[in-house]
């Protein structure tokens, strides 16, 4: 016997890891944004903001902070 299980498969990983929650590009669409600014009842005041395309939850502009949307129904 070799020693190796021959049920584990080598990763073939070029040190690309999957890009964690942080780093992940948000993709949702504006109008489930603004769906869920009217049916959380956001106030206008609150300054609530459609991200970039292509930022990530790290791109906050200073003085905001990022919110997951999931947070709200199951927060």
């Amino acid at each position: 016997m070799s020693g190796v299980n021959p049920s584990l498969k080598k990763k073939r990983n070029k040190g690309k890891n999957p890009p964690g929650p942080d780093q992940a590009t948000i993709g949702w669409k504006e109008e489930e944004f603004h769906n869920l600014v009217r049916e959380m009842g956001f106030l206008p005041d609150w300054g609530a903001r459609f991200p970039t395309p292509g930022s990530t939850a790290m791109d906050a502009p200073p003085g905001y902070i990022t919110l997951y949307a999931v947070f709200f129904p199951r927060g």
